[in-house]
């Protein structure tokens, strides 16, 4: 809850989730003119990630939870547990998955806001069009269009 000096305040539980994929987000935070917005991003193990990807505008920084999550950022590839931070910058390309074999969560920090919608208007798309795997490829390039994401390569999912 937004109160009138500014200041946010969410009790556990609240915040939308959607979920896609054999993954489900929870939007945390986020208004467009602030600094960032907060999601939490929660996977099942041997569910891919998003494909690789490259933001123009949008920087992320992900602080690993619970779990553990395999990262590709340009060239390096990093296994994070509870209490990893990684930081990507816009215009490098990137990745993440749950690399373990329990579930896992981490919160996502995206600046400037507005990113989030995406996960919003995927779960939606994706939910509308069923099993039809063209139509769900359409609905992902016209939000990747609209939401800053150029995918450059597949996804990636936990390795044994």
């Amino acid at each position: 809850m937004v109160v009138d000096d500014g200041s946010v305040m969410l009790p556990p539980g609240e915040g939308k989730t959607v979920s896609f994929s054999g993954n489900r987000v929870t939007l945390i935070h986020g208004h467009p003119g602030w600094a960032y917005s907060v999601v939490e991003w929660a996977s099942e193990p041997g569910i891919p990630g998003p494909p690789l990807h490259i933001h123009t505008t949008t920087d992320e920084a992900f602080y690993v939870v619970d779990g553990t999550f395999g990262f590709l950022a340009g060239e390096r590839t990093f296994e994070g547990g509870a209490g990893a931070f990684v930081f990507v910058p816009k215009g490098l390309e990137h990745t993440y998955w749950n690399e373990g074999k329990t579930p896992s969560r981490m919160l996502i920090t995206i600046s400037p806001p507005g990113f989030e919608g995406y996960f919003e208007e995927l779960a939606e798309g994706l939910e509308a069009v069923g099993d039809d795997e063209q139509a769900a490829m359409s609905v992902r390039k016209a939000l990747s269009e609209k939401y800053d994401i150029e995918v450059v390569g597949p996804p990636r999912q936990a390795t044994d």
